[in-house]
Protein backbone atom coordinates (compact mmCIF):
# COMPACT_ATOMS: atom_id res chain seq x y z
CA UNK A 1 0.00 0.00 0.00
CA UNK A 2 0.90 3.38 -0.53
CA UNK A 3 2.52 6.11 2.06
CA UNK A 4 -1.12 6.96 3.11
CA UNK A 5 -1.92 10.87 2.64
CA UNK A 6 -4.79 12.79 2.56
CA UNK A 7 -5.00 15.70 -0.11
CA UNK A 8 -4.92 17.95 2.85
CA UNK A 9 -5.33 18.95 6.22
CA UNK A 10 -8.82 19.74 6.22
CA UNK A 11 -9.21 16.40 4.15
CA UNK A 12 -7.88 15.01 7.69
CA UNK A 13 -10.04 17.46 10.07
CA UNK A 14 -13.46 16.70 7.61
CA UNK A 15 -12.86 12.78 8.44
CA UNK A 16 -12.86 13.14 11.92
CA UNK A 17 -15.20 14.76 12.68
CA UNK A 18 -17.46 12.40 11.04
CA UNK A 19 -15.93 9.49 12.92
CA UNK A 20 -16.95 11.89 15.96
CA UNK A 21 -20.54 11.42 15.07
CA UNK A 22 -20.85 8.24 14.58
CA UNK A 23 -20.01 7.63 10.73
CA UNK A 24 -18.79 3.95 10.19
CA UNK A 25 -18.05 4.50 6.82
CA UNK A 26 -15.78 7.48 7.26
CA UNK A 27 -14.43 4.73 10.43
CA UNK A 28 -13.91 2.39 8.02
CA UNK A 29 -12.46 4.51 5.57
CA UNK A 30 -9.38 5.81 8.41
CA UNK A 31 -8.97 2.07 8.97
CA UNK A 32 -8.44 1.00 4.82
CA UNK A 33 -6.17 3.98 5.22
CA UNK A 34 -3.63 3.25 7.70
CA UNK A 35 -3.66 -0.45 8.60
CA UNK A 36 -1.67 -1.61 6.13
CA UNK A 37 1.16 1.36 6.52
CA UNK A 38 1.02 0.55 10.41
CA UNK A 39 1.41 -2.89 9.81
CA UNK A 40 4.48 -2.27 7.54
CA UNK A 41 5.66 -0.26 10.20
CA UNK A 42 5.21 -2.37 12.80
CA UNK A 43 7.07 -5.05 11.38
CA UNK A 44 9.90 -2.99 11.40
CA UNK A 45 9.91 -2.63 15.47
CA UNK A 46 9.11 -6.30 15.76
CA UNK A 47 9.04 -9.54 14.43
CA UNK A 48 5.84 -11.37 15.46
CA UNK A 49 3.16 -10.51 13.37
CA UNK A 50 0.44 -11.71 15.81
CA UNK A 51 1.95 -8.53 18.21
CA UNK A 52 1.91 -5.96 15.57
CA UNK A 53 -1.62 -6.76 14.42
CA UNK A 54 -3.28 -7.01 18.39
CA UNK A 55 -1.54 -3.22 18.41
CA UNK A 56 -3.17 -2.14 15.72
CA UNK A 57 -6.56 -3.44 16.66
CA UNK A 58 -6.25 -1.63 19.56
CA UNK A 59 -5.23 1.22 18.25
CA UNK A 60 -8.46 1.46 16.05
CA UNK A 61 -10.60 0.60 19.29
CA UNK A 62 -9.12 3.46 20.89
CA UNK A 63 -10.18 5.81 18.22
CA UNK A 64 -13.44 4.58 18.22
CA UNK A 65 -14.12 3.93 21.62
CA UNK A 66 -12.55 7.18 22.71
CA UNK A 67 -13.64 9.39 19.85
CA UNK A 68 -15.42 12.11 21.54
CA UNK A 69 -13.18 12.92 24.25
CA UNK A 70 -9.99 12.40 21.56
CA UNK A 71 -8.51 16.22 20.84
CA UNK A 72 -6.03 16.04 18.01
CA UNK A 73 -3.33 18.90 18.21
CA UNK A 74 -1.59 17.86 15.00
CA UNK A 75 -2.45 15.94 12.08
CA UNK A 76 -4.58 12.72 12.21
CA UNK A 77 -1.68 10.87 10.79
CA UNK A 78 0.54 11.61 13.36
CA UNK A 79 -1.41 10.94 16.36
CA UNK A 80 -2.86 7.68 15.02
CA UNK A 81 1.23 6.62 14.35
CA UNK A 82 1.67 8.02 17.83
CA UNK A 83 -0.97 5.85 19.78
CA UNK A 84 -0.09 2.69 17.53
CA UNK A 85 3.87 3.47 18.89
CA UNK A 86 2.92 3.48 21.99
CA UNK A 87 0.61 0.63 22.20
CA UNK A 88 3.51 -1.90 20.24
CA UNK A 89 5.93 -0.73 22.58
CA UNK A 90 4.15 -1.85 25.50
CA UNK A 91 3.06 -5.43 24.17
CA UNK A 92 6.71 -5.60 23.40
CA UNK A 93 7.19 -4.58 26.83
CA UNK A 94 5.11 -7.08 28.32
CA UNK A 95 6.70 -9.72 26.25
CA UNK A 96 10.14 -9.36 27.06
CA UNK A 97 12.13 -6.52 28.45
CA UNK A 98 12.29 -3.70 26.20
CA UNK A 99 15.65 -3.03 25.81
CA UNK A 100 16.60 -7.05 24.13
CA UNK A 101 13.38 -6.66 22.48
CA UNK A 102 14.59 -3.00 21.06
CA UNK A 103 18.17 -4.70 20.06
CA UNK A 104 16.19 -6.91 17.54
CA UNK A 105 14.49 -4.03 15.83
CA UNK A 106 15.17 -4.60 12.22
CA UNK A 107 14.33 -0.74 10.15
CA UNK A 108 16.17 -3.00 7.34
CA UNK A 109 16.19 0.34 4.60
CA UNK A 110 17.11 -2.40 1.63
CA UNK A 111 17.42 -1.12 -1.86
CA UNK A 112 15.34 -1.33 -4.73
CA UNK A 113 17.01 -3.97 -6.97
CA UNK A 114 15.70 -1.81 -9.83
CA UNK A 115 17.39 1.50 -8.59
CA UNK A 116 20.98 0.20 -9.63
CA UNK A 117 20.88 -1.76 -13.29
CA UNK A 118 24.58 -1.60 -14.29
CA UNK A 119 27.68 -3.86 -12.66
CA UNK A 120 29.29 -0.36 -11.28
CA UNK A 121 25.96 0.34 -10.07
CA UNK A 122 26.18 -3.16 -7.81
CA UNK A 123 29.15 -1.97 -6.04
CA UNK A 124 27.55 1.36 -4.89
CA UNK A 125 24.68 -1.01 -3.89
CA UNK A 126 26.78 -2.90 -1.84
CA UNK A 127 28.12 -0.07 -0.24
CA UNK A 128 24.82 1.99 1.01
CA UNK A 129 23.48 -1.82 2.50
CA UNK A 130 26.90 -1.62 4.54
CA UNK A 131 26.26 1.18 5.29
CA UNK A 132 23.09 1.70 6.93
CA UNK A 133 23.63 -1.91 8.23
CA UNK A 134 26.41 0.11 10.04
CA UNK A 135 23.52 2.27 11.41
CA UNK A 136 22.44 2.30 15.07
CA UNK A 137 18.47 1.20 15.25
CA UNK A 138 17.46 4.78 16.33
CA UNK A 139 19.22 6.41 13.08
CA UNK A 140 17.77 4.11 11.03
CA UNK A 141 14.16 4.55 12.36
CA UNK A 142 14.87 8.46 11.75
CA UNK A 143 16.01 8.35 8.34
CA UNK A 144 12.47 5.98 7.71
CA UNK A 145 10.23 8.46 9.68
CA UNK A 146 11.99 11.62 7.89
CA UNK A 147 12.33 10.41 4.04
CA UNK A 148 9.66 7.63 3.63
CA UNK A 149 6.90 9.10 5.91
CA UNK A 150 7.90 12.57 5.36
CA UNK A 151 7.20 13.72 9.03
CA UNK A 152 8.56 16.68 10.39
CA UNK A 153 11.48 16.90 12.42
CA UNK A 154 9.17 18.53 15.21
CA UNK A 155 6.74 15.35 14.74
CA UNK A 156 10.05 12.74 15.08
CA UNK A 157 10.85 14.25 18.11
CA UNK A 158 7.75 14.11 19.62
CA UNK A 159 7.49 10.63 18.58
CA UNK A 160 10.69 9.12 19.52
CA UNK A 161 10.63 11.12 23.28
CA UNK A 162 13.70 13.09 21.76
CA UNK A 163 14.58 16.79 22.14
CA UNK A 164 14.98 18.27 18.50
CA UNK A 165 18.97 18.82 19.18
CA UNK A 166 19.29 14.97 20.20
CA UNK A 167 17.35 13.96 16.71
CA UNK A 168 19.12 16.74 14.44
CA UNK A 169 22.58 15.55 16.03
CA UNK A 170 21.44 11.60 15.05
CA UNK A 171 20.41 11.99 11.90
CA UNK A 172 23.59 13.97 10.79
CA UNK A 173 25.61 11.68 12.08
CA UNK A 174 23.55 8.91 9.84
CA UNK A 175 23.41 10.53 6.58
CA UNK A 176 27.43 11.68 7.44
CA UNK A 177 28.60 7.76 7.78
CA UNK A 178 26.09 7.17 4.29
CA UNK A 179 27.99 9.96 2.94
CA UNK A 180 31.40 8.66 3.52
CA UNK A 181 30.44 5.64 1.60
CA UNK A 182 30.51 7.05 -1.46
CA UNK A 183 33.69 9.14 -3.74
CA UNK A 184 31.97 11.97 -3.64
CA UNK A 185 28.99 14.34 -1.94
CA UNK A 186 27.69 14.81 -5.77
CA UNK A 187 27.08 10.94 -6.58
CA UNK A 188 25.74 10.59 -2.62
CA UNK A 189 23.60 13.04 -3.08
CA UNK A 190 22.39 11.76 -6.67
CA UNK A 191 21.86 8.54 -5.17
CA UNK A 192 19.39 9.89 -2.07
CA UNK A 193 17.60 12.27 -4.72
CA UNK A 194 14.04 9.88 -3.45
CA UNK A 195 15.87 8.42 -0.47
CA UNK A 196 12.22 6.74 -0.18
CA UNK A 197 13.03 3.87 -2.81
CA UNK A 198 16.05 2.78 -0.74
CA UNK A 199 13.83 1.90 1.99
CA UNK A 200 12.44 -1.57 2.93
Amino acid sequence: MDNPQFQNDSDEKTLWISIQKGNHQSFHLLYMEYSDFLYNYGRKMCKDSDIVKDSIQDVFKILWEKKDSIVIKSSLKHYVFTIFRRELIQKIQHQKSLNHQLSEMDFELSIESKIILEETQQQLRKNLDKAINNLSHRQKEILFLRYYENMSYTEISELMSLNTNSMYKLLSAAMQRLKNHFISLLLCLSLFGDISSYLF
